[in-house]
């Protein structure tokens, strides 16, 4: 509110010295018109310091092009006190006023913080020092330095500030209400305030004022007109962010923001078109330049798309591994041997049984109690490597079932074939010779229950585990470091039992 008083008490102040002391008026306009710039000036430095961690730089460039066109404004000034010069369009200010929406420019047509690429901005820094010359070139084809060389002429360049002005504030406008980030929301609202406010003024009063026969500052007190925009600017930069009631669609946000970058492009088209009948070539140039632009904007882009699909196609991949793996030995999950068991059991055209080996460490308690659980985790993972790099074959999948037990699913294997694979499991983890004193065997040994199904609709690859399990119980009964088929005959018993005590 303290805001909003200061800016109408200004705007009232300039009127009212203008009405009561006319004959000083252009030296009081000046004064006002570097105050009012000042304070915008502060007020973005200001909004620069709240806009949050990093820091949000496109102030800066707001920042720029208020200095600009105070730099026009300094110009203006010389021309009437120092060259005693009185026309209304002197070129040297009006191509400042033209030039500094650049930087604002530039900042309008970026894109949002996550997706902004150094490519693009090499690209922006090219168009933009383009947009510069093209300005320059427009400027002084229709005014000199002295200035317009009749009313025309003055006209022309008046139009060219309203289409320049109408341009940028459609813009900054269209990103304000398309903004899904605080950030964004409250520089576009400065932006905006500026440029729809200094849109409207600058019309009435180029039109109204300075080509209807008051063609100095401090002839009427519409001079005061100009203070607004800037006042406009200083409000929305100090006071307090609204809460917002309205929430842009997803994809309206999403179309601006992709849009946006061709807002530089084409004023670089558009300028150049507009040299063109005096400067063909340089008009060419910018024309081709702006095209490219957008090509090599949308080209690059889409690379950075594909590429950022690609990354997070990998990464989804990666989780979803991490989601099926057993973070100790490596080896699959128990989700993961689940699903492979539906999967096996569901198989179109499956004609074979489908085996399952059950695997227990034998008396691995005792391990842990004599040892340390971190000696049995790296036991743990010297059995899965083992098992998985000698004891299985090509197609089988082994998974880590939890604890100290272990799984083998042996899709498409007859019942001699799984107990021929369990023995050499079994022998293969006793040939690592790993000391275990507490155990019978003096060394590290497994039990394994041999469970066989043919896939049917009748069961599940629920009954297969069950029939796993209960021949792992029978040959953990029988004395371990042995293998249990489903019909009770056990490979190897007698073999196990003159191991027993060696």
């Amino acid at each position: 509110m303290k805001a909003r008083v200061a800016a109408v008490a200004l705007v009232a102040a300039h009127a009212l010295a203008l009405l009561t002391v006319p004959v000083s008026g252009m030296a009081i306009s000046y004064v006002f018109f570097f105050g009012v710039a000042a304070l915008a000036m502060g007020s973005v430095v200001y909004a620069w310091t709240r806009s949050g961690t990093p820091r949000d730089r496109r102030w800066w460039l707001l920042l720029a092009s208020l200095a600009l066109w105070m730099t026009g404004m300094a110009l203006s000034a010389r021309q009437n006190y120092v060259l005693d010069n009185s026309n209304p369009a002197p070129g040297d200010s009006m191509f400042f006023y033209i030039l500094y929406v650049l930087p604002v420019l530039v900042s309008v047509s970026s894109a949002p913080v996550a997706a902004r690429k150094r490519w693009a901005m090499s690209i922006d820094l090219v168009l933009a020092t383009l947009l510069g010359v093209l300005f320059y070139v427009r400027t002084f084809s229709i005014v000199s330095v002295q200035g317009a060389m009749g009313t025309q002429q003055a006209t022309d360049v008046a139009y060219m500030l309203d289409f320049e002005n109408a341009c940028l504030a459609m813009a900054a406008l269209l990103r304000y209400v398309a903004t899904d980030r605080k950030d964004d929301h409250f520089f576009f609202r400065g932006v905006t305030a500026f440029f729809v406010t200094y849109a409207i003024c600058g019309y009435v009063y180029n039109h109204h004022v300075a080509l209807a026969g008051h063609p100095e500052f401090g002839t009427s007190p519409f001079d005061a007109l100009l203070d607004l925009p800037f006042l406009a600017l200083f409000i929305a930069a100090v006071t307090r962010q609204p809460q917002r009631h309205w929430h842009p669609p997803v994809y309206l946000v999403r179309f601006v923001q992709s849009a946006s970058p061709t807002f530089l492009a084409m004023s670089v088209l558009g300028f150049g078109l507009m040299v063109i009948p005096g400067y063909p070539t340089l008009g060419i140039v910018g024309a081709i330049a702006a095209v490219i632009g957008i090509g090599l904007r949308g080209t690059l882009a889409q690379v950075d798309l594909v590429e950022e699909e690609f990354r997070l196609s990998r990464s989804r991949d990666e989780l979803q591994g991490l989601v099926f793996v057993d973070s100790l030995t490596g080896l699959a999950n128990r989700r993961a041997l689940d699903e492979r068991l539906l999967r096996e059991w569901h198989r179109q055209g499956q004609q074979e049984p489908i085996s399952l080996l059950m695997i227990d460490v034998d008396f691995f308690k005792e391990y842990n109690d004599r040892f340390g659980h971190l000696a049995g985790d790296e036991c743990l993972r010297a059995l899965a490597a083992g098992m998985l790099a000698h004891g299985t074959r090509a197609g089988d999948f082994i998974a880590r079932f939890g604890g100290e037990e272990f799984a083998v699913v042996a899709p498409g294997t007859r019942p001699g074939e799984a107990l021929a694979l369990a023995e050499s499991l079994r022998a293969h983890v006793e040939s690592l010779q790993i000391a275990h004193p507490a155990s019978p065997f003096q060394r590290l040994t497994i039990s394994i229950g041999v469970g066989l199904a043919h896939p049917s609709s009748d069961g599940g690859p629920l009954d297969l585990l069950n029939a796993a399990d209960r021949a792992l119980y029978r040959a953990k009964q029988s004395g371990r470091n042995r293998v249990g088929a489903p019909d009770g005959p056990r490979l190897g018993a007698a073999r196990a039992d003159t191991r027993r005590m060696s």
